[in-house]
């Protein structure tokens, strides 16, 4: 399977809309049946819990083309439609280019006007740039079949012709959005008015008087009036709309509030009590005038440290959230090598994939980005300066920031070649694993594969490779119920590095898939990155951890100490 989940719904419209042609999906096709006029079913010749539907028992089914029936298929049946593997790589790649048409469609449909690098940054991530080397992957070898042929290179023209409109939309954002030197002038001097921490308290004080909805996020205001001043100055605007926008941005939540807590109001009053009919009245006056003082001080301060800010000398990623916002200039600068995982972060519904990249950027923007983040450790890593002359960065300099993310690339492996074997640091590793597990149990070999898998999810049981594969451990793992590996976190102990100097690290993820034939693992990095594949040779065990099984509760690695 090229891609895991169930086919995606197709629709004629939108696959003329994107420049494919219909004509060589229309010839796949999926034996279907239904009862009366109700959803089609995948016929079943007995119910089979967890991977089917019961309507579909015994259902006499007849050939249809699945374009035309992709939409009515049963919730319970589309998971385990099936078809031909070049037509499942045909297929995945029409909803590609089908998807980053109607991106892109949306991107030029955008009026004209100035653009942010906070907004560059989010289109950045979804551009068509980053399935391109994938897709191509799966389609060329597939352009010279008899049977899907015709329809994969159509495929890719229409592919190309997508990306080619992505990379235009990406030139006029990037042509519209202000000058990086700009944005980092701002942001140092957004920076250096917090640093006292003067304005983070006084705002503190200001929102104490409110009492906020049970279910409200607490309002930050001075977060309010940074954002808003700097996405007007950083644009080129004047400072008295950045402040105009500062104050509508604080008069949006602060607006007519009323006071909850007057003891918190600071002292002396700035508002006369006099002609107001109830003390709960002037202090909603003396509120709202605190309020407005405090954007007008805020503004004055950051017009005073902006004029202050000289730049130096230039040498000419996903940032997305709302504190990316002053370091998203930098998605303007060129990408080095792949986006590699860097753990999950925390969300009210969940954690969320967090990636790291390697940029090359001007010596300024360096210097800023780090001096930003310089309360955030590790956030950004400076690399060594590009050589006198060079247009490129060494790619070994590149590899090795990459690897301070997450150790293991599939490059790594790439690079040993067709064929490879299990080094000699792997084999040493997995005897002495394989010693360990002899006092907790003498072999797993017969044993029921419920029962291992229970074990080897709570860490009682290490899955070993064989040094020569396919072996009995190979015949082992086909027989346990990989699907269900996915609801589990799991330690993966990885060879990582090129192999005249590699190093072993624990992986913490999910297994999603098992290759019997090649040994590969479908392996989901912690934080609900996409899978890689990691091949045999290079793992040295496969375990559980029993006190550390869910998303959020490990590292995404950490160097193994077996």
């Amino acid at each position: 399977m090229w891609r895991d989940g169930e086919l995606p719904v197709l629709r004629e419209k939108e696959l003329l809309a994107a420049g494919v042609d219909a004509g060589p999906l229309r010839q796949i096709t999926v034996v279907l049946g239904r009862v009366g006029g109700g959803k089609w079913h995948v016929p079943a010749k007995a119910s089979v819990w967890r991977s089917h539907c019961r309507y579909a028992e015994r259902l006499t089914g007849s050939p249809l083309a699945l374009l035309d029936v992709c939409e009515q298929v049963c919730r319970h049946c589309a998971p385990v439609v099936s078809v031909e593997a070049g037509e499942e790589v045909l297929w995945w790649a029409a909803a590609d280019v089908v998807a980053a048409d109607g991106r892109v469609r949306g991107l030029e449909g955008q009026e004209a006007g100035p653009r942010s690098w906070e907004g560059y940054a989010r289109v950045l991530w979804e551009a068509a740039r980053h399935r391109d080397a994938e897709i191509r992957r799966g389609l060329q070898p597939w352009t010279a079949d008899p049977s899907v042929g015709a329809g994969v290179r159509q495929v890719l023209r229409a592919w190309s012709g997508v990306l080619e409109r992505s990379e235009a939309v990406l030139a006029d954002w990037r042509a519209a959005a202000p000058a990086a030197r700009e944005v980092t002038s701002v942001s140092g001097a957004c920076d250096a008015v917090a640093a006292d921490g003067t304005v983070q308290r006084t705002g503190q004080e200001l929102a104490a008087a409110v009492l906020p909805s049970r279910w409200a996020q607490p309002f930050d205001v001075w977060a309010a009036v940074r954002r808003a001043w700097s996405g007007v100055r950083d644009q080129g605007g004047a400072a008295t709309a950045a402040r105009a926008a500062a104050m509508r941005a604080v008069e949006a939540v602060w607006g007519g509030v009323r006071v909850r807590d007057v003891t918190a109001l600071p002292e002396p009053a700035l508002v006369a009590g006099a002609g107001f009919a109830s003390p709960a009245q002037w202090a909603d006056a003396e509120f709202q005038h605190r309020w407005q003082q405090y954007v007008v001080d805020c503004c004055h301060r950051l017009e005073e440290a902006l004029g202050a800010t000289t730049g130096e000398g230039g040498d000419g990623w996903q940032l997305t959230r709302k504190q990316d916002a002053e370091l998203a200039y930098l998605a303007q600068y060129e990408q080095q090598g792949p986006t590699v995982p860097f753990g999950g972060r925390r969300t009210g519904y969940g954690v969320e994939p967090d990636h790291a990249v390697v940029l090359a950027v001007p010596r300024f923007a360096a210097r800023h980005a780090a001096d930003h983040t310089r309360d955030d450790r590790q956030r950004v890593i400076l690399g060594p300066d590009l050589a006198a002359g060079s247009a490129e960065p060494d790619e070994r300099d590149v590899l090795a920031l990459l690897r301070g993310a997450y150790p293991y690339l599939p490059v790594d492996a790439e690079g040993d070649g067709p064929g490879a074997t299990p080094s000699a640091m792997v084999t040493t590793a997995r005897a002495v694993r394989r010693a360990a597990q002899l006092g907790r149990r003498a072999t797993h070999s017969g044993a029921d594969s419920m029962e291992v898998y229970n074990d080897l999810d709570v860490g009682k049981y290490s899955w070993v490779p064989d040094d020569a594969h396919p072996g009995p451990a190979a015949a082992e793992m086909e027989k346990l119920p990989v699907h269900w590996l996915k609801d589990w976190m799991l330690c993966l102990d990885v060879e990582c590095g090129m192999r005249d100097e590699t190093v072993l690290h624990r992986l913490y993820g999910t297994v999603i898939s098992y290759e019997p034939g090649t040994g590969r693992v479908g392996f989901s990095p912690a934080g609900g990155h996409p899978a890689i594949l990691v091949p045999v040779h290079r793992i040295v065990a496969l375990t559980g951890d029993r006190q550390r099984r869910s998303d959020g509760q490990m590292p995404a690695h950490e160097p193994y100490d077996e």
